[in-house]
């Protein structure tokens, strides 16, 4: 199943990691505004996402991102977007939806390492410190990917792979989405 969830996002992922508002987290420079704009572009995704989950019975690892994100907001002063962009996530309401969505969630802990420690050199943002959700699980991310991979084999004969995808890639163009939201406002502000 995870395969089949890489193999059909593969567009979509590298899509975002290419996307605007999103592209100071792989290049040399970062601005603290900029980070601010990401961090509230992925807290407007994540309240709308995590709004329209239903309860499916699951036990696979699930990112307490709206923590994170909230604990970095905090820190920065910042409040989040409610009110400013109105996005309505579709329903997460089957186990497939989910697996779907959940692989984009945790997947992200795996490329946070990474863009964790290039905030740090970039901005002096002390990964579980000064900045939390790109941090993720620390040290376990790599642990907590593999049980939900192993948790989502031992659901395979339960999911639906076509329906699972079709969340994964819709997570990914949703974030695109909301990102363009978010720069479309500090545009807006800007003028």
């Amino acid at each position: 199943m995870i395969d089949i969830l890489r193999s059909q996002t593969h567009s979509q992922h590298i899509a975002l990691h290419d996307y605007p508002l999103l592209a100071g987290l792989s290049r040399n420079q970062i601005s603290d505004a900029e980070f601010n704009d990401i961090l509230l572009a992925f807290d407007a995704y994540y309240s709308a996402a995590e709004a329209a989950r239903f309860p499916v019975g699951h036990d696979l690892p699930d990112a307490p991102v709206r923590q994170w994100l909230s604990k970095d907001l905090m820190h920065r002063g910042l409040n989040g977007l409610q009110g400013r962009i109105v996005f309505r996530h579709p329903p997460i309401d089957t186990l497939s939806k989910l697996v779907g969505y959940l692989y984009t969630k945790q997947g992200s802990t795996l490329g946070g390492r990474v863009i964790s420690k290039h905030l740090q050199a970039c901005l002096g943002l002390v990964p579980g410190v000064d900045q939390r959700f790109f941090a993720g699980y620390g040290e376990d991310n790599g642990l907590q990917w593999k049980r939900f991979v192993a948790g989502v084999e031992s659901l395979a004969d339960r999911l639906d792979a076509d329906e699972a995808a079709a969340a994964a890639q819709a997570a990914f163009e949703h974030i695109a989405w909301v990102c363009d939201q978010v720069a479309e406002l500090r545009q807006t502000h800007a003028a």
